[in-house]
């Protein structure tokens, strides 16, 4: 955990595919990811911190998806800095 004057900000965000198998049987679900943002604000790394429990392939999308998010950088001493951040993405049938 690092602390920061200022959180990452999403400024750019993919949504995830809804996987097919869930949209037919109509499950929905949450998946919480961890997100190592940069200090030039791309997605380092991704890490599922706790899965949706469906097993139909939300956690996939999910980091799919969010590799692609871009943010702007957290701050700490006027800086920008690298950190984690824990995202929830929802999975609702619409």
């Amino acid at each position: 955990f690092v602390p920061v004057e200022v959180e990452p900000q999403v400024i750019t965000k993919t949504k995830p595919v809804y996987p097919e198998l869930a949209r037919k049987v109509g499950i929905e679900g949450i998946v919480y990811l961890d997100i190592l943002v940069d200090k030039e604000g791309k997605v380092r790394k991704v890490q599922v911190l706790k899965p949706s429990g469906t097993n139909v392939g939300f956690e996939e999308a999910a980091l799919q998806a969010v590799k692609q998010w871009t943010f702007s950088p957290a701050i700490q001493n006027g800086k920008p800095v690298a950190c984690w951040l824990t995202q929830p993405i929802k999975f609702q049938v619409k």
